[in-house]
């Protein structure tokens, strides 16, 4: 849902800013917003994705208790214990990986 809120809010904002501010033609408006696109959809939806893969790797520990409790849990002890920045670690690998499929659809 958060890649695509973000992959279909940024695509018109781009569409708009290529057309009205930088006066660009159909080729560019075509490729220009999908780049942008890819790149805001990635980076919006990459701290749900993170959460979401360290709960599914989350292990019991040995009373067989988990350490969290909850994906809020989770980011919330993440971002006292580590800042916002590490809901954005694998960025680049994940900005690789969902960029094209934005940019292709």
């Amino acid at each position: 849902m958060a890649l695509n809120m973000e992959m279909l809010a940024s695509y018109d904002q781009s569409v708009e800013f290529f057309q009205d501010f930088l006066g660009l033609g159909e080729a560019s408006i075509a490729m220009g917003p999908s780049v942008v696109s890819g790149f805001f959809a990635s980076a919006f939806s990459l701290p749900f994705d993170y959460v979401k893969t360290q709960i599914q790797k989350m292990q019991p520990n040995a009373s067989g208790k988990y350490l969290y409790t909850s994906s809020l849990d989770y980011a919330m002890k993440t971002l006292k214990s580590g800042g916002p920045l590490k809901l954005y670690t694998g960025f680049p690998v994940h900005c690789v990986g969902i960029a094209p499929y934005v940019m292709l659809t």
